[in-house]
């Protein structure tokens, strides 16, 4: 089975992590828009006031280390912009 996630940080990847822990075999591809797929929302606030000075702190995991953490394929810049549910395909913009 192929699972896809759409949307990375905190839903999207724990979602992806969680999958995986339950099963080694379903085969995982995580899309995200943005450049990354887990980081700090609490801690926005203290980089937006100066407190973290280096935004590289609130990254929790890259997607390089997702994927070889997990074993979850991992597509950033991508926005899925369709799901046909009938067909089970997605339309994706590679950004």
């Amino acid at each position: 089975m192929k699972i896809c996630i759409i949307g990375g940080v905190a839903g999207g990847a724990t979602a992806a992590a969680r999958l995986r822990r339950l099963s080694e075999h379903h085969s995982i591809v995580l899309f995200e828009k943005g450049p990354f797929i887990s980081f700090a929302n609490c801690g926005l606030p203290y980089h937006v006031g100066g407190v973290i000075k280096s935004r590289e702190k609130l990254i929790l995991r890259t997607p390089e280390d997702f994927q070889k953490t997990f074993q979850v394929e991992v597509r950033v810049l991508h926005e899925v912009t369709a799901i046909n549910r009938e067909s089970k395909t997605l339309t994706v913009r590679n950004l």
